[in-house]
Protein backbone atom coordinates (compact mmCIF):
# COMPACT_ATOMS: atom_id res chain seq x y z
CA UNK A 1 0.00 0.00 0.00
CA UNK A 2 2.81 2.43 0.94
CA UNK A 3 4.50 1.92 -2.43
CA UNK A 4 1.31 3.03 -4.21
CA UNK A 5 1.72 6.48 -2.65
CA UNK A 6 5.41 6.82 -3.54
CA UNK A 7 6.63 5.77 -0.10
CA UNK A 8 9.50 3.29 -0.20
CA UNK A 9 9.03 0.84 2.69
CA UNK A 10 12.04 -0.02 4.82
CA UNK A 11 12.90 -2.76 7.23
CA UNK A 12 13.08 -1.29 10.72
CA UNK A 13 15.56 -1.90 13.50
CA UNK A 14 15.59 -1.32 17.25
CA UNK A 15 19.01 -0.79 18.84
CA UNK A 16 19.98 -1.43 22.46
CA UNK A 17 23.27 0.01 23.67
CA UNK A 18 24.06 2.37 20.84
CA UNK A 19 27.58 3.32 22.04
CA UNK A 20 29.49 4.86 19.17
CA UNK A 21 26.64 3.81 16.83
CA UNK A 22 28.68 1.37 14.75
CA UNK A 23 25.75 -1.03 14.56
CA UNK A 24 23.32 1.72 13.49
CA UNK A 25 25.77 2.97 10.86
CA UNK A 26 26.06 -0.51 9.40
CA UNK A 27 22.33 -1.23 9.43
CA UNK A 28 21.45 2.20 8.04
CA UNK A 29 23.95 1.64 5.21
CA UNK A 30 22.19 -1.67 4.47
CA UNK A 31 18.84 0.13 4.12
CA UNK A 32 17.34 -0.37 7.58
CA UNK A 33 15.41 2.43 9.28
CA UNK A 34 16.30 2.74 13.00
CA UNK A 35 13.16 3.44 15.02
CA UNK A 36 14.54 3.34 18.58
CA UNK A 37 17.90 3.44 20.36
CA UNK A 38 18.85 3.27 24.02
CA UNK A 39 21.91 3.52 26.24
CA UNK A 40 22.64 4.28 29.88
CA UNK A 41 25.57 6.54 28.88
CA UNK A 42 24.46 10.19 28.38
CA UNK A 43 27.14 11.06 25.80
CA UNK A 44 26.29 7.98 23.71
CA UNK A 45 22.64 9.03 23.73
CA UNK A 46 23.64 12.50 22.54
CA UNK A 47 25.78 10.98 19.78
CA UNK A 48 22.80 9.01 18.45
CA UNK A 49 20.63 12.13 18.51
CA UNK A 50 23.27 14.17 16.69
CA UNK A 51 23.55 11.71 13.82
CA UNK A 52 19.95 10.49 13.49
CA UNK A 53 17.82 13.61 13.75
CA UNK A 54 14.32 12.84 14.98
CA UNK A 55 15.17 9.31 16.18
CA UNK A 56 13.70 8.45 19.58
CA UNK A 57 16.70 7.76 21.82
CA UNK A 58 16.22 6.82 25.47
CA UNK A 59 18.78 7.29 28.22
CA UNK A 60 18.28 4.37 30.60
CA UNK A 61 19.67 1.11 31.90
CA UNK A 62 17.87 -1.50 29.82
CA UNK A 63 17.18 -3.55 32.94
CA UNK A 64 14.76 -0.83 34.04
CA UNK A 65 12.94 -0.45 30.70
CA UNK A 66 9.44 -1.86 30.27
CA UNK A 67 9.68 -3.58 26.90
CA UNK A 68 6.02 -2.79 26.21
CA UNK A 69 7.10 0.84 25.87
CA UNK A 70 9.73 0.03 23.24
CA UNK A 71 8.52 0.09 19.62
CA UNK A 72 8.34 -3.11 17.60
CA UNK A 73 10.80 -3.50 14.73
CA UNK A 74 11.61 -6.11 12.13
CA UNK A 75 15.06 -6.67 13.68
CA UNK A 76 16.45 -6.17 17.17
CA UNK A 77 20.15 -5.21 17.21
CA UNK A 78 21.81 -5.60 20.61
CA UNK A 79 25.30 -6.70 21.62
CA UNK A 80 25.13 -7.94 25.20
CA UNK A 81 28.41 -7.88 27.03
CA UNK A 82 29.80 -6.69 30.31
CA UNK A 83 33.25 -7.35 31.69
CA UNK A 84 31.90 -9.71 34.34
CA UNK A 85 29.25 -11.54 32.31
CA UNK A 86 31.57 -12.12 29.35
CA UNK A 87 34.99 -10.71 30.15
CA UNK A 88 37.58 -9.94 27.54
CA UNK A 89 40.98 -11.38 28.35
CA UNK A 90 40.02 -14.97 29.05
CA UNK A 91 38.23 -14.67 32.38
CA UNK A 92 35.04 -16.73 32.59
CA UNK A 93 33.62 -15.83 36.00
CA UNK A 94 32.84 -12.66 37.97
CA UNK A 95 35.86 -11.29 39.77
CA UNK A 96 33.95 -10.29 42.88
CA UNK A 97 30.39 -10.80 44.14
CA UNK A 98 27.89 -8.36 42.68
CA UNK A 99 26.11 -6.06 45.14
CA UNK A 100 22.40 -5.50 44.55
CA UNK A 101 20.36 -2.42 45.38
CA UNK A 102 17.00 -2.42 47.18
CA UNK A 103 15.25 -3.27 43.90
CA UNK A 104 17.41 -6.30 43.24
CA UNK A 105 19.43 -4.71 40.43
CA UNK A 106 23.26 -4.69 40.29
CA UNK A 107 24.73 -1.58 41.86
CA UNK A 108 26.82 0.47 39.42
CA UNK A 109 30.45 0.75 40.26
CA UNK A 110 33.87 -0.70 39.54
CA UNK A 111 32.75 -4.28 40.26
CA UNK A 112 29.81 -4.12 37.84
CA UNK A 113 30.67 -1.68 35.07
CA UNK A 114 27.55 -0.87 33.06
CA UNK A 115 29.36 -0.77 29.74
CA UNK A 116 26.72 -2.78 27.91
CA UNK A 117 23.34 -4.33 28.46
CA UNK A 118 23.09 -7.83 29.86
CA UNK A 119 22.43 -10.83 27.65
CA UNK A 120 18.88 -11.21 28.95
CA UNK A 121 17.44 -7.89 27.81
CA UNK A 122 17.06 -9.04 24.17
CA UNK A 123 15.14 -12.04 25.51
CA UNK A 124 12.68 -9.73 27.26
CA UNK A 125 12.21 -7.72 24.06
CA UNK A 126 11.64 -10.87 21.98
CA UNK A 127 9.01 -12.14 24.42
CA UNK A 128 6.96 -8.97 23.90
CA UNK A 129 7.58 -8.02 20.26
CA UNK A 130 8.59 -11.23 18.45
CA UNK A 131 10.97 -9.56 15.95
CA UNK A 132 11.76 -11.43 12.76
CA UNK A 133 15.40 -11.59 13.83
CA UNK A 134 17.71 -10.69 16.67
CA UNK A 135 21.35 -9.95 15.80
CA UNK A 136 24.41 -8.97 17.79
CA UNK A 137 28.13 -9.39 18.30
CA UNK A 138 30.58 -10.02 21.10
CA UNK A 139 34.11 -11.17 21.81
CA UNK A 140 34.62 -14.84 20.84
CA UNK A 141 35.06 -15.74 24.52
CA UNK A 142 31.36 -14.98 24.96
CA UNK A 143 30.54 -18.09 22.93
CA UNK A 144 32.72 -20.22 25.21
CA UNK A 145 31.26 -18.88 28.45
CA UNK A 146 29.17 -21.22 30.64
CA UNK A 147 25.96 -19.25 30.09
CA UNK A 148 26.11 -19.22 26.30
CA UNK A 149 24.67 -22.71 25.79
CA UNK A 150 21.87 -21.96 28.24
CA UNK A 151 21.21 -18.69 26.40
CA UNK A 152 20.85 -20.58 23.11
CA UNK A 153 18.33 -22.92 24.75
CA UNK A 154 16.26 -19.93 25.84
CA UNK A 155 16.14 -18.61 22.28
CA UNK A 156 15.19 -22.07 21.05
CA UNK A 157 12.30 -22.10 23.55
CA UNK A 158 11.19 -18.71 22.17
CA UNK A 159 11.09 -20.16 18.65
CA UNK A 160 14.31 -18.82 17.11
CA UNK A 161 17.06 -20.63 15.19
CA UNK A 162 20.64 -19.41 15.75
CA UNK A 163 23.27 -18.86 13.07
CA UNK A 164 26.76 -18.13 14.43
CA UNK A 165 29.89 -16.83 12.73
CA UNK A 166 33.34 -15.62 13.73
CA UNK A 167 34.85 -12.77 11.74
CA UNK A 168 37.82 -10.43 11.84
CA UNK A 169 37.22 -6.81 10.85
CA UNK A 170 40.64 -6.67 9.16
CA UNK A 171 39.69 -9.45 6.73
CA UNK A 172 35.97 -9.18 6.07
CA UNK A 173 34.97 -8.80 2.43
CA UNK A 174 31.76 -6.76 2.11
CA UNK A 175 30.44 -4.83 -0.87
CA UNK A 176 31.33 -1.15 -0.83
CA UNK A 177 33.57 -1.23 2.26
CA UNK A 178 37.26 -1.93 2.63
CA UNK A 179 38.53 -4.18 5.42
CA UNK A 180 39.39 -2.16 8.51
CA UNK A 181 42.99 -1.39 9.54
CA UNK A 182 42.33 -3.08 12.89
CA UNK A 183 42.55 -6.79 13.69
CA UNK A 184 39.36 -7.27 15.71
CA UNK A 185 37.97 -10.77 16.24
CA UNK A 186 34.21 -10.86 16.81
CA UNK A 187 31.55 -13.50 17.33
CA UNK A 188 28.36 -12.49 15.49
CA UNK A 189 24.95 -14.11 15.38
CA UNK A 190 21.50 -13.99 13.90
CA UNK A 191 18.60 -15.61 15.74
CA UNK A 192 15.92 -15.96 13.07
CA UNK A 193 12.29 -16.63 13.94
CA UNK A 194 11.34 -20.19 13.02
CA UNK A 195 8.46 -19.26 10.72
CA UNK A 196 10.86 -17.08 8.71
CA UNK A 197 13.35 -19.96 8.57
CA UNK A 198 10.64 -22.28 7.24
CA UNK A 199 9.72 -19.81 4.49
CA UNK A 200 13.03 -18.17 3.60
CA UNK A 201 15.85 -20.32 4.97
CA UNK A 202 18.83 -19.26 7.07
CA UNK A 203 21.16 -16.33 6.31
CA UNK A 204 24.55 -17.04 4.76
CA UNK A 205 27.04 -15.83 7.35
CA UNK A 206 30.15 -17.46 5.95
CA UNK A 207 32.82 -14.74 5.88
CA UNK A 208 35.24 -14.38 2.98
CA UNK A 209 38.30 -12.23 2.35
CA UNK A 210 40.43 -11.01 -0.52
CA UNK A 211 43.52 -13.17 -0.61
CA UNK A 212 46.42 -14.25 -2.82
CA UNK A 213 46.70 -17.96 -3.58
CA UNK A 214 50.27 -19.07 -4.43
CA UNK A 215 48.85 -21.20 -7.27
CA UNK A 216 45.66 -19.50 -8.45
CA UNK A 217 46.52 -15.83 -7.87
CA UNK A 218 43.92 -13.38 -6.46
CA UNK A 219 41.01 -15.28 -4.91
CA UNK A 220 38.16 -14.87 -2.46
CA UNK A 221 39.43 -16.80 0.55
CA UNK A 222 37.00 -19.18 2.26
CA UNK A 223 36.99 -19.69 6.02
CA UNK A 224 38.18 -23.13 7.15
CA UNK A 225 37.92 -24.36 10.74
CA UNK A 226 40.57 -26.60 12.23
CA UNK A 227 38.05 -28.27 14.55
CA UNK A 228 34.27 -28.43 14.97
CA UNK A 229 33.08 -26.36 11.98
CA UNK A 230 29.49 -26.86 13.17
CA UNK A 231 30.26 -24.52 16.11
CA UNK A 232 32.18 -21.64 14.45
CA UNK A 233 33.24 -19.77 17.57
CA UNK A 234 36.88 -18.76 17.77
CA UNK A 235 39.65 -16.37 16.82
CA UNK A 236 41.99 -15.83 13.92
CA UNK A 237 44.50 -13.60 15.62
CA UNK A 238 45.47 -15.41 18.79
CA UNK A 239 45.27 -19.19 18.34
CA UNK A 240 44.33 -19.40 14.65
CA UNK A 241 41.29 -21.57 15.32
CA UNK A 242 40.39 -20.99 11.69
CA UNK A 243 42.20 -19.89 8.55
CA UNK A 244 41.32 -19.21 4.90
CA UNK A 245 41.73 -21.48 1.89
CA UNK A 246 41.54 -21.11 -1.88
CA UNK A 247 37.92 -21.59 -3.05
CA UNK A 248 39.03 -23.88 -5.90
CA UNK A 249 38.43 -27.36 -4.48
CA UNK A 250 41.15 -28.80 -6.67
CA UNK A 251 43.58 -26.40 -4.97
CA UNK A 252 42.33 -25.66 -1.47
CA UNK A 253 45.68 -24.17 -0.46
CA UNK A 254 45.85 -22.03 2.69
CA UNK A 255 45.85 -18.32 1.81
CA UNK A 256 46.64 -15.19 3.77
CA UNK A 257 44.06 -12.37 3.84
CA UNK A 258 45.02 -9.14 2.10
CA UNK A 259 44.83 -6.54 4.84
CA UNK A 260 44.82 -2.76 5.01
CA UNK A 261 47.55 -0.91 6.90
CA UNK A 262 46.96 1.58 9.70
CA UNK A 263 48.91 4.11 7.65
CA UNK A 264 45.82 4.55 5.45
CA UNK A 265 43.97 6.42 8.20
CA UNK A 266 46.78 8.36 9.93
CA UNK A 267 46.33 12.14 9.86
CA UNK A 268 49.70 13.57 8.72
CA UNK A 269 48.84 17.04 10.03
CA UNK A 270 48.73 15.95 13.70
CA UNK A 271 52.11 16.30 15.36
CA UNK A 272 53.40 14.54 18.43
CA UNK A 273 55.84 15.43 21.19
CA UNK A 274 59.52 14.69 21.71
CA UNK A 275 59.77 11.24 23.29
CA UNK A 276 62.60 12.30 25.57
CA UNK A 277 60.36 14.95 27.18
CA UNK A 278 58.17 12.25 28.73
CA UNK A 279 54.48 12.73 29.45
CA UNK A 280 52.29 14.63 31.85
CA UNK A 281 51.23 12.59 34.85
CA UNK A 282 48.13 13.55 36.79
CA UNK A 283 45.15 15.73 35.98
CA UNK A 284 46.96 18.98 36.69
CA UNK A 285 49.39 18.41 33.78
CA UNK A 286 52.22 20.20 35.57
CA UNK A 287 54.78 17.43 36.04
CA UNK A 288 56.32 15.34 33.29
CA UNK A 289 57.40 11.75 33.84
CA UNK A 290 59.88 9.77 31.74
CA UNK A 291 58.45 6.86 29.78
CA UNK A 292 58.94 3.41 31.28
CA UNK A 293 61.83 1.23 30.19
CA UNK A 294 59.48 -1.21 28.44
CA UNK A 295 58.06 1.62 26.31
CA UNK A 296 61.53 2.88 25.51
CA UNK A 297 62.56 -0.64 24.47
CA UNK A 298 59.59 -0.86 22.09
CA UNK A 299 60.59 2.41 20.44
CA UNK A 300 64.17 1.17 20.13
CA UNK A 301 62.91 -2.02 18.48
CA UNK A 302 60.90 0.01 15.95
CA UNK A 303 63.86 2.23 15.11
CA UNK A 304 66.02 -0.81 14.45
CA UNK A 305 63.33 -2.68 12.52
CA UNK A 306 61.98 0.11 10.29
CA UNK A 307 65.11 2.24 9.84
CA UNK A 308 63.62 5.72 9.71
CA UNK A 309 60.05 4.93 8.64
CA UNK A 310 57.17 5.83 11.00
CA UNK A 311 55.74 2.91 12.95
CA UNK A 312 53.25 1.98 15.68
CA UNK A 313 54.13 1.06 19.25
CA UNK A 314 51.53 -1.05 21.08
CA UNK A 315 51.67 -0.94 24.87
CA UNK A 316 50.34 -4.41 25.64
CA UNK A 317 51.89 -7.62 26.90
CA UNK A 318 53.68 -9.51 24.13
CA UNK A 319 53.35 -6.51 21.76
CA UNK A 320 56.09 -4.32 20.37
CA UNK A 321 56.53 -2.19 17.25
CA UNK A 322 54.55 -2.77 14.04
CA UNK A 323 54.54 -1.40 10.52
CA UNK A 324 52.10 1.20 9.20
CA UNK A 325 51.47 -1.33 6.41
CA UNK A 326 49.76 -3.68 8.89
CA UNK A 327 46.50 -3.38 10.86
CA UNK A 328 46.80 -2.48 14.51
CA UNK A 329 45.59 -4.78 17.27
CA UNK A 330 42.12 -4.53 18.77
CA UNK A 331 41.06 -1.19 20.23
CA UNK A 332 40.04 -1.79 23.83
CA UNK A 333 36.58 -1.06 25.21
CA UNK A 334 38.16 1.63 27.38
CA UNK A 335 39.05 3.65 24.32
CA UNK A 336 42.06 1.97 22.78
CA UNK A 337 44.80 3.89 24.58
CA UNK A 338 47.46 1.35 23.70
CA UNK A 339 48.57 2.45 20.23
CA UNK A 340 51.12 5.21 19.61
CA UNK A 341 52.56 6.63 16.42
CA UNK A 342 56.33 7.11 16.30
CA UNK A 343 57.97 9.37 13.71
CA UNK A 344 61.77 9.00 13.77
CA UNK A 345 64.19 11.83 13.12
CA UNK A 346 67.11 11.41 10.66
CA UNK A 347 69.56 10.64 13.47
CA UNK A 348 67.34 7.72 14.67
CA UNK A 349 67.79 8.57 18.35
CA UNK A 350 65.10 7.47 20.76
CA UNK A 351 64.72 10.74 22.67
CA UNK A 352 64.32 12.85 19.52
CA UNK A 353 61.49 10.75 18.09
CA UNK A 354 58.05 12.33 17.69
CA UNK A 355 55.59 10.30 19.76
CA UNK A 356 51.81 10.56 20.09
CA UNK A 357 48.70 8.46 20.68
CA UNK A 358 46.27 7.87 17.85
CA UNK A 359 43.59 10.55 17.77
CA UNK A 360 39.94 9.82 18.49
CA UNK A 361 39.13 10.33 14.81
CA UNK A 362 41.89 7.93 13.73
CA UNK A 363 40.54 5.31 16.13
CA UNK A 364 37.03 5.89 14.79
CA UNK A 365 38.34 5.26 11.27
CA UNK A 366 39.77 1.98 12.57
CA UNK A 367 36.19 1.03 13.42
CA UNK A 368 34.90 2.07 9.99
CA UNK A 369 33.17 5.21 11.28
CA UNK A 370 33.02 7.96 8.61
CA UNK A 371 34.57 11.33 9.41
CA UNK A 372 31.22 13.13 9.19
CA UNK A 373 29.91 11.08 12.12
CA UNK A 374 29.82 13.34 15.20
CA UNK A 375 30.71 12.22 18.73
CA UNK A 376 29.25 13.94 21.77
CA UNK A 377 30.80 14.30 25.21
CA UNK A 378 34.26 14.75 26.64
CA UNK A 379 37.34 13.19 25.03
CA UNK A 380 37.06 10.37 27.56
CA UNK A 381 33.39 9.84 26.60
CA UNK A 382 34.32 9.77 22.93
CA UNK A 383 37.15 7.28 23.45
CA UNK A 384 34.74 5.01 25.31
CA UNK A 385 32.20 5.19 22.48
CA UNK A 386 34.81 4.38 19.85
CA UNK A 387 36.30 1.49 21.81
CA UNK A 388 32.89 -0.04 22.48
CA UNK A 389 31.56 0.39 18.95
CA UNK A 390 30.61 -2.49 16.69
CA UNK A 391 32.93 -2.37 13.65
CA UNK A 392 30.84 -0.79 10.90
CA UNK A 393 31.91 -3.25 8.22
CA UNK A 394 30.91 -6.16 10.49
CA UNK A 395 27.50 -4.59 11.19
CA UNK A 396 26.96 -3.83 7.48
CA UNK A 397 27.89 -7.38 6.44
CA UNK A 398 25.63 -8.85 9.11
CA UNK A 399 22.74 -6.55 8.15
CA UNK A 400 23.06 -7.53 4.49
CA UNK A 401 23.03 -11.23 5.36
CA UNK A 402 19.94 -10.91 7.54
CA UNK A 403 18.09 -8.66 5.10
CA UNK A 404 18.49 -11.26 2.33
CA UNK A 405 16.24 -13.73 4.17
CA UNK A 406 13.59 -11.39 5.58
CA UNK A 407 10.08 -11.66 4.06
CA UNK A 408 9.37 -9.09 1.34
CA UNK A 409 7.92 -5.79 2.53
CA UNK A 410 4.39 -4.93 1.50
Amino acid sequence: MAAQFGIVPSYTSTHFFTGGCGDMLGFTRAGFLPCYAANHHPASVSTARLNWRGLFVKEADMQSVDMRNVPSAHVLVASPICTDASPNGGKVAPRTPVELDENGRPKPGPDWPQTRITMWEPVRYAEVHRPLAYVGENVPAFGRSPLFTAWLHVWDALGYTPVLASVNAAHLKVDGMKPLPQSRDRLVWCFLRNDVVAERGLPDLRPTCDAMCPTCGPVEGVQHWKKNPSFPVGEYGRNRQYYYVCPDRRCGAPVEPITRGIGDIIDPTVSGERFGDGYFKGKQRTTRTAYETATRDRVATGLERYRGKPFIVTLRNHCSASSLDDPIGTLSAQGGGHHYLVRPTPDLTIDECEYRPLTIREKARCQGVPDEHEFAGTPQDQRLQVGNAVPVNVAYWLAQGVKAVLPPLT
